[in-house]
């Protein structure tokens, strides 16, 4: 049976990352004593008062987060107790891509829609969703009255829907939406249906328009407050003999580039996977900007580990102490099957360190003069960075989470 309570145990299973982002210079069997502590003081039967919300910036959205560890840590065992009683699993990013590229190899004809939810977070019904989940009778009297504490906050601070940034948003939009997943993959048309957020892609039977309208019944029937972003929507036909060219989808970091018409009867179709465009720029940015950073702070092993961070892979603890997750160049796109995009970084990459334009001019200034000419360990770290090598050697960094912060710092 499932232990619900805030426990010192529960909250020295999900305390890591909480105690690394608030007091990562308290022994961590200090921190998880003194944090329990200051719950055990807030926490009763009736009532457990939240902090106000801080304000960040999330993926260029506004997003909050708690002020203090003890807030963070009840709604994290809160989470996960809701997570376990609803059976609240999370989309794999990587099977989802992997299925998708399976399926487009089929030569069978198809519609391939690529959809988005309109501001997905911030229009979902966080009152009925609260609603749902504390008349269910699930989860225990502390864990209902904790869950409606933070929706009253919430409220409070006149935020709508579910706050970006906090996990328990991620795991009451995944209740909020399942009854629509599920309708859309028992509709007789749809061959494969598939969703990470916000995020759809569907292969379907029929045409554009059929397909739009089934879906907005859908979304009216399961959860009427949200839309289908038009403006962000994508179709190709497949197997159309009048389309000769390649079809390319952008999805969740990959882009797929799908040849439209196999030629040969039950011959599969040729699919390319690459980074998306998008990422491949979002990394080029970042080293502009970690170059322009140095220029100012010349702090040379900040910007050696940064282009390191870029370039090769790191682990990333989860919440949960005994879960490590890799990260990076290679375990963020395992599955690409066409390598000019890593080939262009390189070239990317060693024709900036060569410009004479700024920030790389100084900043390249900066690592040759160091030491004069008979010592350019510097300049060779520099110039040996390469995406393709981080990539193929599966190159691992070591960082403190101390490091990581200041890597993250200029971007």
């Amino acid at each position: 049976m499932l232990d619900q309570s805030v426990s010192e145990k529960a909250i020295k299973l999900l305390g890591i990352n909480t105690w690394k982002k608030f007091q990562p210079d308290t022994e961590y069997s200090n921190f998880v004593a003194d944090t329990y502590e200051q719950i055990e003081g807030k926490l009763t039967d009736d009532e457990y008062q939240f902090s106000c919300f801080s304000k960040k910036s999330f993926k260029g959205k506004d997003g909050w987060a708690f002020a203090s560890a003890a807030d963070e840590l009840v709604a994290k065992k809160l989470n996960d107790n809701i997570r376990r009683l609803f059976k609240v699993r999370p989309s794999d990013r990587h099977a989802i891509v992997k299925q998708t590229i399976a399926l487009a190899k089929d030569s069978q004809p198809v519609t391939i829609a690529r959809l988005d939810i309109k501001d997905f977070y911030e229009s979902l019904d966080r009152t009925s969703i609260v609603k749902f989940i504390t008349e269910e009778w699930l989860l225990s009297h502390q864990n209902r009255m904790v869950l409606k504490q933070w929706d009253t906050q919430l409220a409070s601070q006149g935020i709508q829907g579910l706050p970006r940034g906090m996990s328990l948003s991620s795991t009451l939009s995944e209740i909020r939406i399942r009854h629509f997943d599920k309708q859309m993959k028992l509709d007789g048309k749809v061959y494969f249906y598939a969703r990470y957020v916000d995020d759809i892609i569907a292969f379907y039977s029929g045409d554009q328009a059929q397909l739009e309208s089934m879906m907005k019944e859908r979304l009216k029937a399961s959860a009427k407050e949200l839309t289908l972003n038009t403006d962000k929507s994508f179709y190709t036909v497949l197997n159309d003999p009048t389309n000769g060219s390649s079809a390319d989808i952008d999805y969740l970091g990959y882009k797929l580039r799908i040849q439209n018409y196999s030629c040969k009867p039950r011959v599969e179709r040729k699919v390319q996977v690459f980074i998306s465009n998008k990422k491949v720029n979002k990394v080029k940015e970042r080293v502009r900007k970690a170059f322009r950073a140095y220029s100012k702070d010349r702090r040379y092993n900040l910007l050696l580990a940064r282009l390191k961070f870029l370039s090769a892979n790191q682990y990333i603890i989860g919440d949960i102490e005994r879960t490590k997750l890799k990260s990076g160049i290679y375990y963020n796109y395992p599955l690409i099957n066409d390598h000019s995009q890593l080939k262009e970084l390189d070239a990317f990459y060693q024709k900036f360190i060569n410009s004479s334009k700024e920030p790389a001019n100084s900043a390249m200034q900066l690592i040759k003069n160091h030491g004069g000419a008979t010592n350019n360990v510097r300049l060779k770290q520099i110039e040996a960075i390469s995406f393709q090598f981080g990539f193929k050697n599966r190159m691992m960094n070591s960082f403190t989470n101390d490091l990581n912060k200041k890597i993250k710092r200029c971007w």
